[in-house]
């Protein structure tokens, strides 16, 4: 009989979401602190900044009121020592990685990994660090690829298009065996409903433009991991790169964390019937998200996680692009695009840059269609989805 999983998001977490520290105003929101630069009070002050300049208040470029007020709660959330928040995703990915590699390391990209994370790897390819792309979420061929220079292993889990889970306490253990930094994309679960820190794992990524936001009004990413393994990051990727988010971005997302409780919440029924539907029609070849794995997957992922988002793939029943463009310029409630994780349906369609037949000898599914589920309400966007599918 198959095992039923409820999500759910732990009381500290809401907290942490809503209640904000206490400020110099009694403000209710924390105050966005729209400055440049900070100044000192004496001439010893400004002696001590300079031994102890990276946890002073100097420049925004660095440190920041409002931003901390985020990294604080982000860090929390993520059950880590210390966070650091960019103007975008693959600022933070990027950061994550350049800050503990050097030339001549290898890194190995496990399981589906965002494709601009994939092009940054072949850009650091010229500065003489490798690597190795394993588009699976076998381990046996983890261990295989691990070569003498390898220093880190990057991994989404679930992957952001084919919704892959990966036994991440396993991954952790060939690591450590190693002697590798582990890092982690942990976009698609948030850290309310996937702690990966707490399994093991080193280092953990976020595109907070998605679920923390919510609001598809604000790009920005953030890596959290302990004080030691910051520090290089801290000081080399983050600060000297200056990729840094704004003041104002920075109360726009803890504005969006206050909400990402409730909204993932009121995802969750949507999600369960969109899945159900999805998996009885004959259109559909196959349903990827936590609720249409198999029941060993199942086991596994609640086992490391506590809940689901409303990101889902599905492969179409199709031989060409074109029953593809008809049941995607059909559906009404959907926007066409890039990103997830906001009040709006989206779609896309990874897989289209070269013919339908060369994707396929790829290993690719020029068929695979993502969807991610805004606030409508189930039936509004099962509607949709039923009258673009009859359209192929």
């Amino acid at each position: 009989m198959a095992t039923h999983y409820m999500s759910s998001i732990l009381a500290e977490d809401k907290e942490i979401c809503l209640v904000d520290e206490g400020n110099s105003y009694n403000a209710i929101t924390p105050p966005i602190v729209q400055s440049s630069l900070f100044s000192f009070k004496c001439f010893e002050d400004y002696r001590n900044y300079h031994l102890h300049k990276h946890h002073q208040y100097v420049y925004t470029r660095g440190n920041n009121p409002t931003t901390n007020v985020l990294e604080d709660k982000l860090a929390r959330l993520e059950q880590g020592e210390a966070c650091r928040v960019f103007s975008s995703g693959m600022a933070a990915i990027s950061a994550a990685i350049i800050g503990h590699l050097k030339t001549g390391d290898h890194i190995i990209f496990f399981n589906t990994i965002y494709a601009p994370t994939m092009i940054y790897a072949g850009f650091l390819e010229r500065f003489g660090i490798t690597h190795s792309y394993l588009r699976t979420n076998n381990l046996d061929e983890l261990s295989s690829a691990i070569k003498t220079n390898t220093r880190m292993i990057y991994v989404e889990s679930p992957g952001s298009l084919d919704i892959q889970v990966v036994d991440l306490r396993k991954l952790v253990k060939i690591a450590h065996e190693h002697d590798l930094l582990s890092v982690i994309d942990n976009t698609f679960a948030t850290p309310l409903y996937q702690k990966p820190l707490s399994l093991g794992v080193d280092i953990v990524v976020h595109s907070c433009t998605k679920y923390i936001g919510g609001h598809a009004d604000v790009m920005a990413g953030a890596v959290i991991t302990s004080r030691k393994l910051m520090h290089d990051i801290d000081i080399y990727a983050f600060k000297l790169h200056g990729a840094v988010l704004s003041p104002h971005d920075s109360f726009l997302l803890i504005r969006g964390l206050r909400t990402t409780p409730s909204r993932l919440e009121a995802l969750q029924l949507p999600t369960a019937k969109v899945v159900e539907f999805l998996l009885a029609l004959p259109k559909v070849v196959k349903v990827n998200h936590p609720l249409a794995y198999s029941e060993e997957e199942k086991a596994l992922y609640w086992s490391q996680a506590n809940g689901y988002t409303g990101l889902i793939s599905f492969e179409l029943d199709i031989s060409d692009y074109a029953g593809l463009a008809r049941f995607i310029d059909s559906l009404t409630t959907f926007h066409l695009g890039f990103s997830w994780g906001g009040y709006e349906n989206l779609v896309m369609a990874p897989y289209v840059a070269d013919d339908y037949e060369k994707i396929q000898a790829k290993g690719l599914k020029p068929n695979l269609v993502r969807i991610s589920l805004g606030l409508l309400a189930a039936q509004t966007i099962i509607a949709d989805l039923e009258q673009a599918l009859a359209k192929i």
